[in-house]
């Protein structure tokens, strides 16, 4: 059966692609199709279902790759509550040809709608504007909002960064507006959160809530460090720091000390406890934490000149760390 299972999804992914595509779907996929992939959807309560379509979070390319070869190609939706649900939707007849990177794409535009990129860089990304009758009138009895979302040409500005295809279709790239969306679909503000961990834990200079399509948050912290007259990081905790330090019974003075000392780490932990209990929601709730060494900077290139967090430069710099919080795949 497992031998049987396996041949067929071999059969499924470029299969499936020319199905959708009303082409010739190759030797062996209708019988692929007849003993394997029409009961599974059965099973799983599809067989009647002519598309499968989902939205509001991004999903791995690798779960849309498992789904195709098991003859479901999922279409890719983008939108928001603005647009009264979808503004992109991928038409795999709009794809040229069989390629997973495609599968990444929101698609086209809905028929009746503009879209634009909005100060787009040189490498074609812009923010994600739009406009049509599935546009919003406003926010309601909030006409700042309004005024701040829609523009004068009637574009709503989704705060989405996104690149378009020489076809049309639209790809998700980042996002402008200070959020993440989890792979649950849950909209996480990680400023707030950040702050509400800093004033808990009075010796944590910085710290980076990661979520954005995860099943759920973790955080990094930084220490607060002296500096010599240059501004250069010493690898002493900061002086201001150490009445905390000792009327927890720490005597720790370095970044090693501290990461090695149970009572710091046991404060810390009752600090994210307290940051969780305030969490509107499961899904807000800090799961894991790492003290990284050093402290974010300017010069290191994960903070702004106006000393604001690059989330996405300090995610790829700290890449390792953050996927060893995401090893146990049971929670």
């Amino acid at each position: 059966m497992c031998f049987l299972a396996n041949w067929a999804k071999s059969k499924g992914r470029e299969g499936t692609f020319a199905e959708v595509n009303e082409k010739n779907p190759g030797f062996g996929f209708q019988l692929a199709k007849r003993l394997v992939f029409n009961n599974v959807k059965k099973a799983l309560g599809l067989d009647q279902a002519k598309f499968l379509m989902f939205g509001a979070a991004p999903m791995a390319l690798q779960t849309q790759e498992y789904f195709l070869s098991l003859n479901m190609f999922l279409i890719n939706n983008y939108g928001m509550s603005e647009s009264s649900g979808p503004e992109t939707f991928l038409d795999p007849r709009n794809l040229d040809s069989f390629d997973l990177k495609n599968l990444s794409s929101c698609g086209r535009k809905m028929d009746g709608t503009d879209l634009k990129l909005y100060e787009m860089d040189k490498d074609g990304n812009g923010e994600i504007c739009y406009k049509g009758r599935n546009r919003f009138m406003g926010y309601y009895k909030n006409d700042t909002s309004t005024k701040e979302t829609i523009d004068k040409n009637g574009f709503l500005h989704s705060g989405d960064v996104g690149k378009l295809d020489e076809a049309g279709n639209l790809t998700i790239t980042g996002r402008i507006k200070e959020l993440l969306i989890t792979a649950g679909g849950e909209n996480i503000p990680p400023v707030l959160i950040e702050n509400e961990v800093k004033k808990e834990i009075p010796f944590v200079s910085n710290a980076m809530l990661i979520g954005e399509n995860k099943k759920y948050l973790v955080i990094l912290l930084t220490l607060k460090y002296n500096t010599d007259k240059q501004g250069n990081i010493l690898n002493e905790i900061n002086d201001q720091c150490k009445p905390v330090l000792r009327n927890i019974g720490s005597s720790a003075n370095t970044y090693e000390q501290m990461i090695q000392n149970k009572a710091i780490l046991d404060f810390v932990q009752k600090g994210i406890n307290a940051a969780n209990s305030r969490a509107t929601s499961k899904a807000q709730e800090i799961k894991k934490w790492k003290i990284i060494a050093g402290d974010f900077t300017v010069d290191g290139g994960e903070l702004t000149p106006t000393l604001k967090l690059k989330r996405k430069t300090a995610t790829e710099k700290y890449s390792d760390i953050i996927e060893g919080l995401y090893e146990d795949a049971k929670l």
